[in-house]
């Protein structure tokens, strides 16, 4: 929801090599519109899978954020499931731009191959799109609270919740701040019908009610009302 309305975050989305579908709210609006996918891909599943591969291929990895802590606390986790998996080392860090020549740093002298960050949406997605170009054969993907579950400090849902995308009922439960974020998902669930509606209605795909913003289109529509704009003036003159 946040990319329709902010262009830079909606670019490096559109960039990603890899982009999966975390929440069961995606699923059900592709199904809306006769799409399916075989399942959600959260964090933990991926960074367990991930951390599996590793262990496997010989690749270490490096874990970045979460609170103090509780990036080695997932670490042990992790090698207590995969003693193959090679830890090259563990950070909290920070999101900010003010930090990312230490974290960077940190990441290279290790010699890791792949990182995990945890700092959260959209943090880790506009860390990984400033720094990954200083992390030269290196893959980078965002986990966001998958080092707490790792840790143990934050539980997963049971199965049947999340079988049946009731996660986020639990997660709210937990954790109540969360509850702002919630307000989203009555506007995302009415842009999804709208989007689906109007796909059935005219055989054509949606192009605009649920699509992120184009910076690209965002610059030339601005150019073009300021174009008009001094046209205006121009005529008044």
């Amino acid at each position: 929801m946040r990319a329709r309305r902010d262009a830079g975050l909606a670019q490096i989305i559109r960039s990603a090599r890899v982009v999966t579908a975390d929440g069961a709210g995606i699923l059900w609006a592709l199904r809306l519109r006769g799409q399916r996918l075989p399942a959600r891909v959260t964090g933990i599943d991926l960074a367990q899978a991930l951390a599996q591969r590793a262990a496997e291929s010989g690749y270490s990895i490096f874990l970045l954020g979460a609170g103090p802590g509780v990036a080695q606390a997932a670490a042990d986790a992790l090698t207590r499931r995969y003693p193959a998996l090679r830890i090259a080392g563990c950070w909290g860090g920070s999101p900010s731009p003010r930090d990312d020549a230490e974290v960077t740093a940190r990441i290279r002298a290790s010699g890791a191959r792949l990182t995990l960050v945890a700092y959260g949406a959209p943090a880790q997605e506009l860390w990984i799109a400033r720094n990954l170009p200083a992390l030269p054969g290196v893959v980078a993907i965002g986990v966001g609270g998958a080092l707490d579950m790792l840790d143990g400090r934050i539980p997963r849902a049971p199965r049947w919740m999340r079988a049946t995308g009731l996660e986020w009922l639990f997660r709210l439960w937990r954790q109540p701040w969360r509850w702002r974020r919630m307000l989203a998902l009555p506007q995302f669930a009415l842009l999804a019908s709208a989007a689906a509606a109007h796909e059935w209605l005219t055989r054509r795909p949606d192009t605009g009610i649920l699509a992120m913003r184009d910076p690209t289109k965002a610059a030339r529509a601005q150019d073009t009302s300021e174009t008009r704009a001094s046209n205006r003036a121009s005529n008044r003159t």
